[in-house]
């Protein structure tokens, strides 16, 4: 568990350290068992007793940026992301199900992030709540879909929602339940915009608008 125990700006921004991913990598090289040796390399890097050190913010925030087009490491057949949140009360059940299921899957996630989220915020479709988000990058595989609808289902059941900005398979009626203020975000774009003349995918997908 990596934890910041301050943020000041008195830390200067390190030179950036840039590692490329020169080409796409196979299909099959996130597996199971490359997913777990990863994990284990990863964590045994720091002694038992931890330590302590300065980062900026970007580095501390944004460790995936010293990686270039690390999205090849998933092969040409990309990825699926999922990220979702709960509250406080759920997420000790929720969370433990929702890694459940995805071990049950045997499904190798490469990049899992499990973050602390403030109050809601002032926007319609606003993702925040006070609780935990749990963040996951799937291979595109034909069966990855299927467990990104159980994960759905288990984040409906404990109260959460599923952050739009990385999703590509929520469901429409998933996401009215998610999203209670959905009616007053219709409201704005039927009156900024009553012809419909801009839609995203994204908003056909979960119909956004009426």
């Amino acid at each position: 568990m990596e934890t910041a125990e301050l943020a000041t700006t008195a830390i200067p921004e390190q030179p950036a350290r840039h590692l490329r991913v020169p080409l796409d990598l196979p299909g099959f090289t996130l597996n199971a068992l490359s997913v777990r040796a990863f994990n284990h390399c990863y964590y045994h890097r720091i002694s038992t007793q931890g330590r302590e050190r300065m980062l900026s913010l970007a580095r501390f925030l944004y460790p995936l940026d010293a990686i270039l087009d690390w999205n090849r490491i998933y092969g040409r057949r990309g990825f699926y992301q999922f990220q979702c949140v709960l509250d406080d009360a759920a997420s000790p059940v929720g969370i433990r199900r929702l890694l459940e299921t995805i071990s049950q899957s045997r499904a190798a996630s490469f990049l899992a992030v499990l973050k602390t989220l403030g109050g809601e915020g002032q926007g319609y479709l606003s993702f925040p709540t006070r609780g935990y988000t749990l963040a996951l990058d799937f291979p595109r595989r034909p069966d990855t879909k299927t467990l990104l609808a159980q994960l759905e289902s288990i984040t409906l059941d404990h109260g959460g929602r599923i952050y739009l900005a990385k999703d590509a398979c929520l469901s429409p009626l998933a996401f009215e339940r998610m999203y209670p203020k959905l009616d007053k975000m219709r409201e704005v774009l039927d009156e900024i915009d009553p012809e419909q003349r801009m839609m995203s995918d994204l908003a056909r997908r979960l119909h956004i608008r009426n």
